[in-house]
């Protein structure tokens, strides 16, 4: 047999996808950290074929985030400038959305607890930071205090406009991505109190704030409408509640 038909061959056999340890059907600490480690590249290679852009001097890392400082309940994942961490603790519900069985799908309703798709999320957060950067640094273009990277990372929790722009931008590329679950009705916020309501916090931040963002994504695209959103002040309270006195009021970078 020649080499070239023996290639061909090799190229053509279908690809046996590497299987992670489960532990009643959900991922394992021990398959977290393996899975990351051997899928960073891929992920970040098809993270970067998506947004159309390069990521420079990123790292990811697994660990149990709740032994290292500040925990918020719902974090997966934590972002550093250059440095990732995903949780090694088994609250998943798959690696990854394609690996959740038929069944699995249809008894849920909405979800974003993949391994995957957490990684996605927490690189959106570097690209915002990078893009940032670039906006600062290189095109002289001007970033809004609250979303320079000091006044991002370390933020007071009561700041809701920055934090309600930077996790939608996350979540809206994650469900581009097609690595999460997204709800059929997005909760939608009445009042004030719906806004600091801590039962609201999931659904406000990750979920309304993508729903938010989505039109003004969709319409001027991924990096351009991010420098827009990190040129201008974040959102007030009254702005969140109201799209378009939000979105009247920005300015353009050209």
């Amino acid at each position: 047999m020649s080499l070239s038909i023996l290639i061909l061959l090799l190229l053509t056999l279908p690809q046996v996808r590497q299987e992670y340890p489960l532990k009643n059907g959900r991922p394992t600490t021990k398959g977290i950290e393996q899975y990351v480690e051997e899928n960073e590249a891929s992920m970040i290679k098809e993270f970067q074929d998506f947004i159309g852009d390069t990521l420079y001097n990123i790292y990811i890392y697994t660990e149990d985030l709740t032994e290292n400082g500040y925990f918020d309940p719902m974090e997966l994942g934590r972002y550093f400038p250059n440095e990732i961490f995903i949780t090694n603790t088994e609250v998943f519900m798959a690696y990854e959305l394609s690996r959740l069985t038929r069944r699995g799908r249809d008894t849920v309703s909405a979800s974003n607890l993949f391994v995957k798709s957490t990684v996605f999320h927490e690189l959106t957060h570097h690209f915002i930071n990078q893009v940032s950067v670039e906006m600062s640094q290189i095109e002289q273009i001007g970033v809004n205090r609250a979303y320079q990277t000091f006044f991002r990372i370390y933020r007071d929790q009561s700041d809701i406009g920055s934090k309600f722009i930077e996790e939608g931008i996350c979540e809206y590329v994650t469900g581009k991505m097609g690595e999460i679950i997204p709800p059929v009705k997005p909760f939608i916020p009445k009042s004030k109190a719906d806004l600091i309501d801590e039962e609201n916090s999931f659904n406000v931040y990750y979920k309304y704030s993508s729903y938010y963002l989505s039109d003004f994504l969709d319409a001027v695209g991924i990096k351009r409408g991010i420098k827009i959103l990190l040129h201008n002040p974040p959102p007030s309270s009254e702005e969140i509640l109201n799209p378009e006195l939000f979105f009247t009021r920005l300015r353009g970078i050209d």
